[in-house]
Parts: structure tokens; sequence; C-alpha cells
């Protein structure tokens, strides 16, 4: 089958486990920054010892944090339209891989907690990854062209197997390339509600969204439409 692009109107990873991330041991403009500094590197980065600022343990940070790159690694599979029916194991992995990718480039800077009305609020600016529209161009040229050998027959003698990782293997060589060197779209500010509760502080699960969906800028992009022929084969 002929493949090609999905539109997917945003990319959002469910944070599986911020119920639970409670911060507590002390309350104060510089503990509601880091815990919301933390907070974002443990879903995206994972690095260090920033699940302690979370109320998290380290178990539940890796939990999390691998959640979140698998479903991820999930949204560019659907974006991109590949299958993985008999070659699973084999190339999930590296769209696992590749999400981690995308996400060691996270920028973004978390201001100082400010007071107002006696409610304290911190401001997240993040530079949206702008991933999807940056290899765009390069993955529907590959596309057309992987189209017409399709049409032309060449993956007519291929399993399912050797078909899905060929097509995978060209996609991902022009994802990691763009990885080395990703652009961004314009900054997007979010001011974040810190929410007591007794000895505990948290932020909303609708202001870890906003943080979420600002972090990948979506694809606007129009999609080719899909085939209206198919060529017998594979997929």
């Amino acid at each position: 089958m002929k493949k090609r692009l999905q539109k997917l109107s945003y990319i959002f990873v469910c944070a599986l486990l911020l119920l639970s991330l409670c911060a507590c041991g002390g309350k104060s403009k510089d503990h509601y920054k880091k815990y919301v500094k933390s907070l974002i590197s443990i879903n995206y980065i994972n690095s260090g010892n920033d699940y302690k600022d979370t109320g998290s343990t380290k178990q539940d940070a890796d939990a999390l944090y691998e959640a979140n790159m698998n479903y991820f690694a999930d949204q560019i599979i659907a974006y991109y339209n590949v299958t993985l029916t008999d070659a699973h194991d084999l190339l999930y992995p590296e769209y696992v891989r590749l999400a981690k990718s995308i996400y060691t480039k996270v920028n973004y800077s978390v201001s100082d907690a400010y007071e107002k009305d006696g409610t304290y609020y911190v401001d997240v600016t993040i530079l949206p990854i702008d991933f999807f529209n940056q290899t765009y161009d390069d993955v529907l040229n590959y596309i057309n062209s992987f189209n017409e050998e399709v049409q032309r027959g060449k993956y007519n003698s291929y399993t399912l197997e050797q078909y899905e990782t060929t097509f995978s293997a060209g996609l991902l060589t022009i994802l990691d390339r763009a990885c080395v060197n990703l652009t961004y779209a314009d900054p997007v500010t979010i001011t974040v509600e810190i929410i007591e509760n007794g000895e505990t502080f948290y932020i909303s699960d609708s202001d870890f969204a906003a943080i979420d969906n600002a972090m990948i800028a979506s694809s606007t992009n129009d999609v080719p439409a899909e085939p209206s022929d198919e060529t017998e084969g594979n997929e």
C-alpha cells in the first residue's frame, strides 16, 4: 500500500503519574520554581536527581519518562503512517530512541515564582520544537519516491518485515539528520499556578497539559490526500 502522512492537530504526552507528584518539605518561591523545572525535566529528559524536587521516587520518575517516550514514539509512527506488523520488535525501539533524541532538545525556561492575590505562579517560556514542519518536505519527497518504487513493483518480492524495515530505514535517516539541528517555532509562555494543599504543593493537570502541548509544534502543513489507487503487495 502507498504511504501517506497523517494529520495530527497536536502532540500530547500523557503525564500518567502527574497526580502523584506533589512536592513537600518546604514552601517558598525557590521551591516552587525548582518543582516546576524538575517536573518538566523528569517528563522529557529524566536527568540526574530532579525527581527529588517533585515528591517522586526514582522508579516512578523512570516509569513516567519511559511512558512519555513510548507515547511520543507512537505519535511519530502514526503521523508518518508507519506499519510495524512483522518488524515491531526490531523497529519500535528505533522510534523510541528517536523520541528521546528529539526531547533532549527541549528548550524552556522557568521564571522565579511570584505572588498575586495570595496565589503563587511561575511562567514557563517554551520554544516549541518544530520537528514535523522542519522535516515535512524531505519526508514528503521520500514518501513520493517510495510510492513510485511501489508502483514499479520493486517491493513485490519483499516479505512484510523487509518492506517495513526498508521504509523505516529511509525515514529514520531523514528524521535523525534533523535532530542534529532542530529548529523551533515562536516562543510560548505558559503561566502555571502553584496549588497548595496542606504541607504539599503541585500544579494542575490542565497546566501541565498546556506545557506539554507547547513542547512540540503542531504540523501546519497540509497533508497530501490519500492515494486513490493502491498497489498489490505487502502493506
